[in-house]
This record gives structure tokens, sequence and C-alpha cells, in this order.
């Protein structure tokens, strides 16, 4: 078991007093940021149908060890995925669905996953944030916890961080943001080669022409099919998945077959529509909108001269 803590930033520093609504949102969304961001690091989505699998409970199982006064300190334990499932995350077991994450899961806690998604979203780059919508809709409502007499949670003791990690309802239009722009799934053709298949894993690996390597998966595979097409040109149907960037995060196949020489068409990396808002509203005084023009004439006649030129015109 690893320790983690959840720190509500201020509140009351002579006793312990936190609102019950207030602790028992900030671990709710703790655990379920844990769970999806485990889920969309092993299987590449955050939520899925069906049942949720043993090994993901078992890896969510977070106990709270203590609570101290101040600063809200929640200290909790989280089991490593390898203590979860020894057989699925042990030596040589998963890694990571995502290419550019090459190091075994099984060191690392369901809290620590997420926390590698939060910071990411609120410290980096939007091109680092690997999240599905799902994720980043945990990720704003972990941010907006704190509330009444806190103002801010932070995450202590995340693997590789020397710092902890400070999220805050500043946060949330930012992230909310990243939700609403990441790309809508859509139905795509792709062909590169096979390079890497697995005989107990979905996932497969399609290098693309200029060297791209695009994490696809493939629920109801033939192993025998797969051998026959490995390291050979392929063209995959499915459905591609996106970063909020608008890059590819993974592709879903439905069917795969070797190439030809009309697939060349589709070697190219596709990418995600955004989704931007038609407008952006702007903010309203007296000197905006309709509070400009408002109860004003636009000339400079008084009112004296207007009731004549209408007894003109009339």
């Amino acid at each position: 078991m690893i320790k983690h803590s959840v720190v509500l930033m201020g509140g009351t520093h002579d006793e312990l007093r936190v609102s019950a609504t207030t602790l028992q949102e900030a671990i709710g969304a703790l655990v379920d940021g844990a769970r999806k961001a485990t889920r969309f690091a092993v299987e590449g989505e955050s939520v899925r149908h069906g049942p949720r699998p043993t090994w993901l409970d078992a890896a969510c199982a977070i106990d709270i060890t203590g609570l101290s006064a101040g600063s809200a300190n929640v200290a909790v334990e989280a089991p490593t995925l390898q203590e979860a499932d020894t057989e699925k995350f042990g030596d040589g077991g998963q890694r990571s669905f995502f290419e550019d994450q090459e190091r075994l899961l099984g060191g690392q806690t369901a809290v620590d996953l997420f926390g590698k998604v939060l910071a990411a979203v609120v410290e980096g780059p939007v091109d680092d944030v690997s999240a599905d919508r799902a994720l980043l809709d945990t990720c704003a409502r972990f941010a907006r916890t704190a509330s009444g007499a806190f103002t801010g949670v932070q995450l202590v003791g995340l693997q590789g961080r020397s710092t902890p990690l400070l999220v805050t309802p500043d946060h949330v239009p930012q992230i909310e943001l990243l939700r609403d722009e990441t790309p809508q799934p859509q139905a795509v053709r792709l062909s590169g080669t096979l390079d890497t298949i697995s005989a107990s894993r979905a996932d497969v690996i399609l290098t693309l022409k200029d060297g791209t390597k695009v994490p696809a998966r493939l629920e109801d595979h033939d192993s025998d099919v797969l051998k026959e097409l490995f390291g050979t040109d392929v063209v995959a149907l499915g459905v591609a998945h996106f970063k909020p960037s608008g890059r590819l995060l993974l592709l879903d196949v439905e069917s795969i077959c070797a190439a030809s020489k009309s697939d060349q068409l589709f070697e190219t990396m596709p990418t995600g529509r955004r989704h931007l808002p038609v407008v952006t509203p702007v903010g309203q005084d007296p000197t905006a909108g309709v509070s400009a023009f408002f109860g004003t004439w636009p000339g400079d006649e008084s009112e004296q001269d207007l009731l004549k030129a209408l007894k003109v015109i009339g």
C-alpha cells in the first residue's frame, strides 16, 4: 500500500471541521477519477460498456487512514496495481495502452494515474493531455470540491512528483473547455504497418508511413490472422478517438486486412474536428451591448426639434 494525502486548503486552523458534503464529494471525486484514469491507461477508455472488471475494483480499494485539522489533511492508502492484481500487472505485465507511456503500470497506484492526468490538464500544454471526455469531466468535478472555507485541494505523495499537485475551482473553466473541445469519435480508414500484436490483449500498434505509432484495439481478433499480417502493410477500418488537442488517441478497429495500392490514400494520420463555440459571449456593462444605446437618441436634436420635425412629416 502507498500513502497519499488529499489536502483541502484553507479551513479553520484551530479545529478539525469539514463539511460532510465537501468531504464526501472530495473522496468520491478522487475514487471516481482514480478508477477512470486507471481504466483509461489500461484499456484506452475511461468508461466502457459491461460490468466493471474485478481488477479495477481491487486497484481502487482506497482506504482513509487519518484526518487532521487546519488545511484538512485526509490521509489515504492505495494498493499498487501489482498488489491489486499480480498476474495482470506483475513483472512483464500490463503496460499503458498508449505507446508514449512505456513504463510498466504495476508500481503505480490508481491515485498516481489520476494525478498524472490532473497535472497534465492544469500544468502542461494541451498536446500533453491524454484523456477522454468522461475523464476530463471527473477532473472538473475534483477541482470543484473545494468550497466554503476551502480554496483548493492538493494531492500529496504522487509518484514522480517532488511537490504537491494543487487544483482549485479556478481551474474548472480551463478543464471544461478542454472537455468541450475534445473531438467526438469518428469513423476512419487508416493504412500502416502492423508491427506489434499480442496473443492475450486486445491492443496492437500500427506504424504509419511517417513513423508515427498508433495504438489500436481489436476486441475480437483471430491470433492466426494477425500473425499472417504481422510486419505487413494493412488497412484498418474503425472508430478514431482523439485527444483534446485533436490528435489521434487510439483506433477502435472493426476490421483489418492486407492493404492494397489504393489504400495509400489513407496513410495520413487523421485529425479530429474540434468543437468550438459559434459565438463567444461578451460581458455586459453600461458601456456594452444593449445598455450602450438603450434609452438614448443617436442624434443631436433636442426633444422640441424632434417633435417639430415629426409634425412636418405628419
